[in-house]
Parts: C-alpha cells; structure tokens; sequence
C-alpha cells in the first residue's frame, strides 16, 4: 500500500471513529460532517487503490466512477462499489451545511441535524470505509 493510500484510509478510519464518538456526545452535525469526511476519504482511497487520480474537490462525478468500477475484483463486487458512489453524491450535499449550517437562514447546524441523520450518515461511513478496505487488501501492490 502507498502512503498516501495509507494516510487517506487511516485518516478516513479516525473520521468514521470521530462520527461515533460525536454521535454518542449528541453532537449530531459534528457527527454528520465526520461521516461526510470519512465517506469522501475513503472514496479518494478507491481511487488511489485502483491507480487512478481523484478529482480534487468534495464531490464526484460519474464518469470518474465508471472507469474504476471496471477495475472492481468480481468477488468483492458484493460491496457495492455503485452504491460508494451514490453515498458519496448523497453525503456531499451536505458537506458545507454540516459545518456552518444555513447561513442566509441564521441556523446553524446543531438545530439541523438529528440523531436520525447522525445515525444513518456514520452507517453509510462505515459502510464506504469497509469497502474501501477490503479493496485495499485485496488489490495486490506493485
């Protein structure tokens, strides 16, 4: 594994650790914006596992996807790598909104989200992140 796979998978399992522990404090948005956070990372780590480059910014597009799902081990294809994809689009959504709430309408983010969201936003992190690491430990290194 390259170190830079190695820094954005560790960095996307300490996000996925950070959500949790936000979640459990009632830190609904922190935990939202942490989910947010790992989902991406591990996704960026996708890309890098395959030997691919990753766009620079929060959001993915699918024709960035599409060449990597051709590079998806058949037995890993239970994963889902699809579904990443749309976890990523969904979560992206609410990158700056997690962080700063909704400015124009004076509300910030601890009144927006609720143990719901929290709860279903680590799910889905945890979920890209496993993904992304059975990937990484299956693709053999150069």
């Amino acid at each position: 594994m390259s170190k830079l796979e190695q820094s954005y998978l560790k960095r996307a399992y300490n996000k996925l650790n950070e959500a949790k522990s936000q979640l459990q404090k009632y830190n609904y948005a922190e935990s939202v914006s942490a989910s947010q956070e790992c989902i991406e990372l591990s996704v960026k780590a996708v890309f890098l596992v395959l030997g691919e480059q990753f766009p620079k910014q929060h959001e993915f597009k699918e024709q960035n996807f599409k060449k990597l799902l051709s590079k998806i081990p058949k037995e890993l294809q239970f994963y889902n790598f699809p579904r990443l994809y749309l976890l990523s689009k969904f979560w992206s959504e609410f990158y700056t909104v997690a962080k700063y709430g909704l400015e124009e309408l004076e509300v910030g983010a601890d009144k927006l989200f609720t143990d719901k969201e929290a709860k279903l936003a680590s799910e889905h992190a945890e979920e890209c992140y496993l993904a992304t690491n059975a990937l990484e430990i299956r693709i053999p290194k150069q």
